[in-house]
């Protein structure tokens, strides 16, 4: 059968990637992501070359779906993997891995680094059950609509916020929602990794780097 690796990498820190991520990254002869300077970095830090890198974006990845199939069909192993973390979780993959299953290619996960996961893991609020929004939505209004449409369930919610919108999401919470507390995890795994929690109204934090948030209805 066909197939086609998954590969979770570093959202941030180099080093956290898995032995078998590194052994797939190697093996293969081409491999699909969002940004390849980006991924260049990545395999020439482990010393891994001749490799062809494909662009695929959330704009191109249906398009990119017969040419995908194209090249498995000639033989070629292929891996895909997002700009940080774990493809298909709030980053393109999904279509992809859906259409090439139903062609019957078989989508094999290498499990490693996802900011969600690492955010939860030091998380000062206690987070046993959680609701997984991903990136907040485009207008303020929208992530409000999100907020009162979760809320009523009392769990955590945990989005991923731009470095671009996190003053106005904070903002947001202060105005409407001053008493849910909130964690903000900042650059996770880099040099300023930062964690921050309180009410929304007293956090203040520089809007540089990505940002995991986590609400507490």
């Amino acid at each position: 059968m066909k197939k086609i690796y998954i590969v979770a990498t570093p959202i941030g820190n180099l080093e956290d990637i898995t032995i078998r991520a590194l052994e797939v990254l190697k093996k293969v002869d081409i491999i699909l992501c969002e940004d390849p300077d980006y991924h260049l970095r990545l395999l020439s830090y482990y010393g891994i070359k001749g490799k062809r890198l494909i662009k695929v974006t959330s704009a191109n990845e249906e398009n990119s779906v017969n040419g995908i199939m194209k090249l498995l069909e000639e033989g070629k192993e292929v891996a895909l993997v997002s700009n940080s973390g774990t493809p298909n979780l709030s980053d393109p993959g999904g279509i992809i891995v859906r259409e090439l299953q139903k062609r019957g290619i078989r989508c094999i996960p290498i499990p490693g680094p996802s900011a969600l996961t690492t955010a939860i893991s030091v998380s000062p609020l206690p987070i046993h059950r959680f609701i997984f929004y991903g990136f907040i939505p485009k207008s303020v209004r929208k992530v409000e609509k999100v907020v009162e449409q979760y809320k009523s369930l009392g769990l955590p919610i945990v989005f991923f916020v731009p470095s671009s919108r996190i003053r106005e999401f904070l903002g947001l919470l202060c105005e409407k929602y001053p008493h849910f507390e909130v964690v903000v995890f900042k650059e996770l795994t880099k040099i300023n990794e930062e964690i921050v929690s309180g009410f929304p109204c007293e956090i203040l934090v520089e809007e540089k780097g990505e940002f995991v948030v986590v609400v507490r209805v």
